[in-house]
């Protein structure tokens, strides 16, 4: 008798969407004050985020319209998740740990859309 696939996929989901994340933060020292509650809440999306800023050139609607578009990747991948454990497991309901995670993913892909006061120029540390 093993560990319940339940368990595993929630420490899994824990380990790569905020320990990891969290420790890459933490070990470059990025207290960035723009986005200092959603940085340690959502630590994968704030990755995102400053990549989104480099890449754009920290220009905000370029910022804003790839985090709209993470949003719908997150959407259908959080789907695909769902489908998958539909699979193994006929029954969705045994399974709150991928609902959780789902609605947890949208929740900090939505957080993001909320930018500084416009008007400031803001560097990518």
């Amino acid at each position: 008798m093993g560990i319940p696939i339940n368990i595993t996929f929630l420490i899994v989901s824990l380990i790569v969407f905020w320990i990891i994340p969290v420790i890459g933060i933490a070990k470059k020292r990025l207290v960035d004050d723009r986005f200092f509650i959603r940085q340690w809440l959502f630590p994968m999306q704030y990755w995102l985020q400053l990549f989104f800023e480099r890449i754009s050139g920290n220009r905000r609607i370029v910022v804003r319209i790839l985090q709209i578009m993470s949003l719908f990747i997150t959407y259908f991948c959080g789907l695909l998740m769902l489908m998958i454990f539909s699979v193994f497991d006929g029954n969705l309901l045994k399974h709150p740990e991928a609902f959780l995670l789902f609605e947890y993913l949208l929740v900090a892909s939505i957080a993001y859309w909320f930018q500084p006061k416009a008007g400031k120029v803001y560097k990518t540390k």
